[in-house]
């Protein structure tokens, strides 16, 4: 039986709150649009995943197998405190685990996902993981604050402006350099950036000194 993401959307849902604007959905429909004219030219293949919105959430179906069935979706929704990247499909809950202030950043990130899938085996090329990206340093203009004792997790926020600011872990340090992008930049940017290994990784957020 053919799944339908927004249902599944709907039933992986359990931190969902508030509704998308009609300026979010079409803020997402652009950059999805955008994505697909310079993933093609970028590495040679198509993407064309479909666009779904639904009540606090707009997400796109991961393309069908040989099969035919629905394999997942990835997208942004509204949640208590600002707003998720979030994917899932008919077998698990979605998974969330950086928080934005804005829903334009939160589409950054959405599109990061994306492009990280193509960066990787999709195109031939193996270019490394997109949390890789910039060797775990912050963006620039962006304060890093510990979240925890481990330090693993962090409050990412632009020095000039907190109240843009995104949440998570070490790797979401590549994330912080979209905050003083615009989409089409950082998508841009993404697709761009030079091979990287795991070893390219070492300078991660430091703790901040009392």
């Amino acid at each position: 039986m053919t799944r339908n993401p927004l249902r599944e959307a709907e039933e992986n849902a359990p931190h969902g709150v508030g509704s998308l604007t009609d300026a979010e959905v079409s803020e997402f429909s652009a950059a999805v649009d955008y994505m697909r004219s310079v993933i093609p030219a970028a590495f040679g293949l198509e993407w064309n995943d479909a666009v779904f919105s639904g009540d606090g959430y707009v997400v796109t179906e991961m393309q069908r197998g040989s099969s035919g069935y629905f394999s997942g979706y990835r997208g942004v929704r509204k949640t208590a405190n600002g707003f998720a990247v979030m994917s899932g499909d008919e077998r698990r809950y979605e998974g969330a685990s950086v928080t934005f202030s804005r829903f334009e950043d939160a589409v950054k990130g959405y599109a990061a996902e994306v492009i990280g899938s193509f960066r990787m085996h999709r195109s031939g090329r193996y270019l490394g993981f997109v949390a890789w990206m910039w060797n775990g340093t912050t963006g620039p203009g962006v304060v890093a604050q510990p979240l925890n004792r481990s330090n693993t997790e962090f409050h990412y926020s632009l020095e000039d402006d907190p109240s843009i600011w995104l949440e998570g872990r070490t790797t979401a340090a590549t994330l912080s350099h979209g905050l003083g992008m615009s989409i089409p930049a950082f998508i841009a940017a993404v697709i761009a950036h030079p091979k990287v290994t795991g070893k390219d990784a070492t300078a991660w957020p430091k703790p901040v000194q009392p």
